[in-house]
């Protein structure tokens, strides 16, 4: 039976041409396969999807605000915009704010760790103080945005909006995408699974159907947001599990979305969830840190997929 690539994408890319999202996909790998040493061209000859599913996405997001999401930056004092969209249901706002605590919080030890290039995140410490739970208020949410985007490449609009679809689809959306993914999955055969972002999210509910998780020979996640704890109690299987198949997890250590890599491995005991023997890798992506198409134009990424199948 022939193998099937399947591209699942990320948030943000509603409105697009999914032919040019998948042009940038396969460019990216095309690319990373040359430097690993292997033929660009392979591609050709395998089947390959990219389930579309950035306009239902926002499309639920605009049903859930109770106004048009250009009035994302209402205000809620005098002179002040609200941090995060504050007309969407408590649920969705309330895991905002849990994924925003855990980001501050992760991306406060990786500064201390070294790994971001700052001996120490200004503010990072006393914002999760002064907070004491992971329901912050609106103005340690707005300190927390503030201080990441300071000290990463990330601006605040990204960040609130990285938020909002995590939430969203993870509290609301989340039938829907999957139904949308599903579609174009084939019946048979086997599959190699490359996501990106929400995207790995959604691969990894998907994953829980047994028929397609048994039929896949790789899953590889890229700019992944599953370290974060907020993320994994949401999973349509809550928390770090084995997940039953080959799974190489790349992150570049400048990626927001990315805190919580390396993800743990090996088998879990109390105290310490795992994911099981997933593969960390992580890659310098330059400038744009977040990027599909420089995730897959590392060799070490490429290679892998490209002896999938």
């Amino acid at each position: 039976m022939s193998t099937t690539m399947l591209f699942i994408h990320g948030r943000g890319q509603e409105f697009k041409d999914p032919e040019e999202l998948r042009r940038t996909w396969l460019a990216g790998l095309t690319a990373g396969l040359i430097r690993a040493g292997l033929s660009g061209g392979a591609l050709d000859r395998i089947p390959l999807v990219l389930p579309f599913y950035g306009n239902v996405l926002y499309g639920i997001t605009a049903d859930l605000a109770r106004d048009p999401l250009e009035l994302e930056s209402m205000p809620d004092g005098p002179d002040e915009p609200a941090p995060l969209h504050p007309y969407l249901p408590k649920d969705v706002g309330d895991l905002e704010q849990n994924l925003l605590y855990d980001m501050t919080r992760e991306s406060g030890t990786a500064s201390r760790a070294g790994r971001r290039g700052q001996t120490d995140l200004e503010g990072m410490d006393q914002l999760l103080a002064e907070a004491g739970r992971r329901t912050l208020s609106w103005n340690v949410t707005r300190q927390a945005l503030l201080a990441l985007a300071r000290h990463t490449p990330f601006d605040q609009s990204y960040i609130s909006e990285h938020l909002r679809d995590v939430a969203v689809y993870l509290k609301r959306g989340r039938e829907q995408v999957l139904a949308v993914v599903r579609e174009s999955v084939p019946a048979t055969g086997s599959l190699v699974i490359v996501s990106h972002s929400l995207g790995t999210v959604v691969a990894c509910d998907l994953l829980e159907d047994k028929d397609i998780r048994e039929r896949t020979t790789l899953w590889v996640t890229a700019g992944s947001p599953l370290g974060l704890e907020a993320v994994q109690r949401n999973l349509r299987h809550p928390g770090p599990h084995a997940m039953g198949v080959d799974w190489l997890t790349a992150h570049d250590p400048e990626d927001i979305v990315a805190l919580g890599h390396p993800l743990p491995t090996g088998s879990a005991s109390p105290g310490r969830p795992a994911w099981g023997d997933v593969q960390n890798i992580a890659v310098d992506n330059g400038d744009k840190p977040h990027a599909i198409d420089r995730y897959l134009a590392h060799p070490d990424v490429a290679r892998r997929i490209g002896r999938a199948w």
